[in-house]
Order: C-alpha cells, then structure tokens, then sequence
C-alpha cells in the first residue's frame, strides 16, 4: 500500500469515528496537494494514481475545481491555477519568520554557495516556506511549497526535535504507517539524526538523502499554535573543505537561527 492509499484508508476512518468528517472535501484538498514542481501537470489518472482516490471520483473532483478556478484544464491535463494562491497567501503575508529570516539566509547561502530553507512539518513530510540560494543552479533548487519525507532529511531531524514525547511517539507511528520501506531504510539514522540533534543543536545528514550534497539542520521554534519550524542549509560537497559543514556551516546556521527568534521576540505580540 502507498502513502497516499494509506492516507485515503485513514479518511474513510476518519468518517466512521466522525460524522461531521467531510471526505469529499478532504479528497478534494488531496487533489490540490497532488501537484508539486516536478509534477505540474496531470491527467485524472495520473492524480488517481498520485492520490490513491478512485478515477470516477478524482474526475468529478477536478471538474469541480477547474469551475471554482482552483484548476486550469489543458486538453487531458490539469494542473494548479494562480487561484490557488488565494488560500496561502493570507498564512504567508502574516509569518514575520519568513521577513525577518530572509536577509541572513540569502547571505549565508551566497557565503557557502548552497541553499538555506526553512521548513515546517506536513504529515509526514517536511514543507519548504522559504529556500535562498546562490544565483546559479547547480542543482534541483527547492522552492516554496516543495516537500520531502521527514525522516531521510536533516530538517526532518530538526523538525521533529521539538515534538513532545506523546507526539514523537505517533509521529513515528505515522512515519512507519506512511511507508514500511522508507522507515526500514531511514528509521535508525532518524533516531540517531533526532538525538543528536537534541544534544548538539543540529543533525548532518551527509549524502544519503540527496546525492553529491551535504546538509545541516537547526531547529528554529515552535509558535503559539503548535507549528514547528526549522531550518536547513545544502551545500554541493564539491564546494566543502574538509568538516566544513560540521565546523562552520552548523554553527553559523545555528547562531541564524538564535538570531531569528531573538528578533522575533520584539515583533510578536
């Protein structure tokens, strides 16, 4: 079973424990969802396929959003109208972290010729809200909205650090549940990844998540509603010297960091 028929499995649970659990709406959110950067565009197959809901049910849905304008129909495919922005745009316009974070992670990121990201966790996954980067691509650049399993990358460890005990439990429940595979492979690092990172301040993840590049992960803070928020920096390991990543590149995302919620602290309310 994929990660997606897992997720629909969990919606029609969802629905015997709850009446008022709208699984059409639900399904529909899961459609939106489907689509990424390295998949804009699909057919009503491809998104049965992506989101484990029934063909019948995923053309009725993407009909309906194409009539709302959530979706733009090109011949067979669909893919995400600018009308979609209209649900996000209000979240991002109020999160000060991203503003007061933008300036030291784009001179960080020119500094060691990598990208710099902050991240909040989305099931199992992590969400980028921000990424920085050298003005060049040297590689596949993550930007807003791009998302990545937890537990093979450096953020996931910095993310899920400040989780309390009872909801790290479930996470690694739900992480396991997502994909027996991927628990099977990365679980083990993920727990080193988490526990070192409670120690030191940031978990390294070198190579084994994204071919040819080294990553840091600091954790920045949890807000009033819950949401954890953390920070990573990748860097081509062509470009590091030595224990770079560990004697310098760590430090500096980890003082950025510290930097980030001390001015927080005069903007919030």
């Amino acid at each position: 079973m994929t990660s997606n028929e897992a997720d629909m499995d969990e919606l029609s649970t969802a629905l015997d424990r709850d009446a008022g659990f709208a699984t059409t709406l639900a399904k529909g959110l899961e459609v939106l969802r489907a689509f990424h950067h390295d998949r804009m565009s699909m057919s009503n197959v491809e998104l049965a396929s992506a989101t484990g809901i029934n063909r019948p049910t995923v053309a009725r849905l993407t009909y309906t959003l194409a009539k709302l304008g959530y979706l733009k129909q090109e011949k067979s495919k669909f893919r995400l109208s600018w009308s979609a922005l209209t649900l996000v745009s209000p979240l991002l316009a109020s999160t000060k972290i991203l503003q007061i974070a933008r300036p030291s992670m784009q001179t960080l990121a020119q500094d060691v010729g990598g990208t710099v990201s902050i991240g909040v966790i989305d099931r199992a996954n992590f969400l980028y809200l921000e990424t920085s980067r050298v003005n060049e691509n040297v590689w596949t650049s993550q930007d807003l909205g791009s998302i990545g399993p937890l537990l093979p990358a450096a953020i996931g460890h910095a993310l899920c650090v400040q989780l309390s005990e009872q909801e790290f439990g479930r996470k690694l429940d739900e992480l396991r549940k997502a994909s027996q595979e991927r628990w099977d492979q990365y679980g083990a690092s993920f727990l080193d990844g988490v526990e070192l990172c409670r120690i030191r301040g940031y978990s390294i993840v070198r190579g084994t998540w994204i071919p040819g590049t080294n990553s840091v992960g600091v954790p920045l803070l949890r807000d009033k509603n819950g949401e954890c928020f953390a920070m990573n920096c990748r860097v081509p390991i062509f470009r590091l010297k030595g224990n770079q990543i560990e004697d310098e590149i760590a430090p500096r995302l980890k003082s950025l960091a510290d930097n980030v919620r001390s001015q927080l602290q005069f903007v919030l309310p």
